[in-house]
């Protein structure tokens, strides 16, 4: 059996943003949100990436910056949800921005969904492939777990959107991030 090297790289770019703070109405100033994308991964029998396959790691790396910078501009300007790459906390007083709770709202039920899945295939995985007897008792409590841990995951996802939203409720005008793209406009650009 031969050893192989998992390879792995991320790319990432700032984005300036500002916002008016809709507790205490003073400007944030100038911040940075940092936009990664997903991590591209080369498994290689080598410690060291030949050429080719650097390059290649360093396209899929590139490809999935492209994909979440473009996802998260389509989101800001098309749907006005903002990244939670976007801190919505005000540097001054310290207190949430009503614009962050769709972040929130869009990712709610991203670990809940993931932990099911992983909790449908782990129970397939001991139904089918378990030498013992028992073996429909373990894959259900498989199953059962994966979907404790989702319904406790989708609890705690709710509660922050409440708290979030319990905290920017008596606001009194309500204000979204200036979002500088240019800054990131080349990537914008990219076809993918």
């Amino acid at each position: 059996m031969g050893t192989y090297y998992r390879h792995r790289k991320t790319e990432t770019i700032d984005v300036p943003y500002s916002f008016r703070c809709e507790q205490c109405m003073k400007e944030s100033g100038t911040l940075m949100a940092t936009i990664a994308g997903m991590e591209a991964e080369i498994n290689s029998n080598y410690k060291q990436l030949e050429d080719k396959k650097r390059k290649k790691l360093d396209e899929h790396a590139h490809q999935n910056l492209v994909r979440a910078a473009k996802e998260a501009y389509t989101n800001a300007t098309e749907k006005q949800i903002y990244s939670k790459a976007f801190k919505d906390e005000c540097p001054y007083c310290h207190k949430p921005q009503s614009w962050a709770v769709s972040g929130i709202k869009d990712d709610m039920f991203t670990n809940p969904i993931v932990s099911v899945i992983v909790g449908l295939i782990a129970g397939a995985g001991c139904y089918f492939f378990s030498g013992v007897e028992e073996n429909l008792i373990i894959a259900l409590a498989c199953i059962g777990i994966g979907i404790a841990v989702g319904a406790v995951f989708l609890i705690i996802n709710v509660t922050k959107m409440q708290n979030k939203k319990k905290q920017t409720a008596g606001v009194t005008q309500k204000n979204t991030p200036v979002i500088e793209w240019t800054a990131i406009q080349h990537i914008l650009n990219e076809q993918q």
